[in-house]
């Protein structure tokens, strides 16, 4: 019995390996006939000429030497031709220079007076402390101590040794809060602001203008298209009339008297114009600030140059096409502008390093506001707030790490977005009165006069589209095949029938036909038809036949 399980067990393992061999012999003989019959037919150019057989060796060894060189030359081209592109797949154009002006937001506008805290508001609030008998100072001691709310603002501020310190005594009244103490100081727009005039008509200048957090404090804005520190977004006005008379004009006091603690070594104001869905913050960019003394007139002319992308470079990366859509950056915020998320970034950075947000930055959070305690902090990383690098994934190779320089990786600018620029003339205005819409029957002595407009009719719009869509890449590289060995989509068509019916007689299986290999390993000869005339002798076959002619001839 272990003799036969023996025997039964090798021939098992003979008939495997047998198997083995003959699909191994019937794939490479498939794969030698599809391969000639497409060498035959193909478009391409030569390959007939390695299965002809009136080809000669020199000729197949010459075809064989020119594909061995035209084939990698064109894989090369295409790929250094595709890599080029997708390096660079995006660039700008000029889609129109004469799109309206009057279909472009009107820019915001945020007025600040060079004096950060007016000295009749510190004047009450210190009465305010006085009368609270919580201190045993004198009003004029309050009064001095307020000043130290300075030091919030001053960007040069040197620690010193102070026994009593203004939040100190702020912080036993009840109602101490920081922003408002600061909004109180500030110089309201009420008493700023005199005349106000907008697409040619007399304003309310308390109805046009709000009083609103910038990086300068709390300033007079208009055409801030945002609630608060919410980011629920207000319509903004649009461009109506062209031309001075048709732009935002004021007419600003300076108060000279009123000046206690001023954030420049002049008198005037500050002003700021900005996109009016941005927070004004110049570490963002496309903030433009204006200087305007008093006795002066600013005339600031508007440009606006429009750009967006088409959603056909969306499937490329961000370091191609510098720049997002609002969707994308959902996850950030509901309604993301480069601008804010800018702010974000600082935010957050400032509380992680100080645990604090100072008061003129959005706190949307409600986190704590930076008092007098936290100021030397706020120093310290000054340089660092001052320097940010967006989206540093873009910059990695040109930005080194250091503590003076804050990244923001996820900060990109909108692929649609209006960026403004200005021309600005300053023309000195003498005392008196003038005759002008701004200025009717007002005499004209110490004020500041500012005007900004648009002038030109048509504004510049950018559009950045895809150097080359899926189709014209084809259309390149098919050129470039066709070039080098006559390569077009018909090839790639005959290559995959040709595949195709290689494949399917695979899985089809032998045919009955087809020669079959012997237990020794040699092919056995194919089983023909036969008759049974072929089984007689030959020789009968033929006395057969002469009786039939013998019997024919008698009838």
């Amino acid at each position: 019995m272990r003799i036969y399980d023996r025997e039964e067990e090798s021939w098992r393992k003979s008939d495997v390996v047998h198997r083995r061999r003959v699909k191994k012999s019937r794939f490479w003989k498939t794969l030698a006939k599809y391969m000639k019959l497409y060498c035959r037919y193909t478009k391409l150019v030569g390959f007939r000429y390695f299965v002809e057989a009136r080809t000669s060796w020199f000729d197949r060894l010459l075809w064989g030497m020119l594909y061995a060189i035209a084939v990698p030359a064109m894989i090369y081209t295409i790929y250094e031709g595709y890599m080029d592109i997708m390096q660079n797949p995006c660039f700008n154009t000029v889609e129109t220079e004469q799109m309206d002006t009057q279909d472009l937001d009107f820019p915001g506008v945020s007025i600040c007076s060079i004096n950060r805290i007016s000295r009749r508001a510190a004047m009450e609030i210190a009465n305010e402390l006085f009368q609270l008998n919580i201190t045993r100072q004198s009003v004029d001691e309050i009064f001095e101590l307020i000043t130290q709310l300075g030091d919030l603002y001053d960007s040069e501020f040197i620690k010193q040794n102070r026994v009593y310190r203004i939040d100190h005594l702020l912080a036993e009244s009840r109602d101490y809060n920081i922003a408002e103490i600061m909004r109180r100081l500030t110089p309201h727009c009420s008493v700023l602001l005199a005349r106000c005039r907008f697409h040619d008509q007399d304003k309310n200048c308390s109805e046009m203008f709000t009083f609103r957090k910038t990086q300068d404090g709390f300033c007079c804005t208009f055409n801030y298209a945002t609630k608060r520190d919410d980011i629920s977004l207000l319509e903004p006005l649009k461009v109506d009339v062209l031309g001075k008379d048709g732009g935002l004009s004021v007419l600003m006091e300076s108060f000279e008297e009123d000046y206690l603690y001023p954030i420049f070594p002049i008198n005037g104001f500050k002003v700021t114009i900005f996109n009016p869905h941005d927070y004004p913050d110049m570490t963002s960019g496309g903030v433009i600030e204006i200087f305007v003394s008093p006795t002066t007139q600013r005339d600031v002319e508007i440009e606006a140059i429009v750009s967006y992308s088409t959603t056909n470079v969306i499937p490329y990366a961000l370091e191609h096409r510098h720049c997002v859509f609002p969707e994308e950056m959902m996850k950030i915020r509901a309604s993301y502008t480069y601008s804010d998320c800018i702010v974000d970034c600082k935010v957050a950075d400032m509380l992680s390093l100080c645990n604090c947000v100072p008061f003129y930055l959005p706190n949307r959070e409600s986190n704590r506001v930076c008092n007098l305690e936290d100021v030397p902090c706020l120093l310290q990383y000054k340089y660092r707030w001052s320097s940010v690098v967006p989206n540093t994934d873009l910059y990695n190779h040109a930005v080194e790490e250091s503590d003076n320089i804050l990244h923001c990786n996820n900060c990109y600018p909108l692929c649609g977005d209006v960026t403004y620029t200005a021309k600005m003339m300053s023309t000195h205005i003498p005392p008196g009165y003038h005759r002008t819409k701004l200025l009717n029957n007002v005499y004209f002595e110490n004020q500041s006069v500012l005007h900004v407009y648009f002038n030109r009719f048509g504004t510049i719009k950018l559009k950045q589209d895809v150097v080359y869509r899926w189709y014209e890449l084809l259309g390149d590289a098919s050129g470039i095949g066709g070039i080098f060995v006559g390569f077009s989509l018909i090839a790639v068509v005959e290559f995959v029938y040709f595949v195709g019916l290689f494949v399917f007689e695979l899985l089809k299986g032998p045919d009955s036909s087809d020669g079959v290999e012997d237990e020794s390993g040699r092919e056995r000869p194919t089983i023909q038809k036969i008759y049974w005339g072929e089984l007689y002798p030959r020789t009968r076959q033929n006395v057969t036949a002469k009786r039939h002619d013998r019997i024919r001839d008698k009838y």
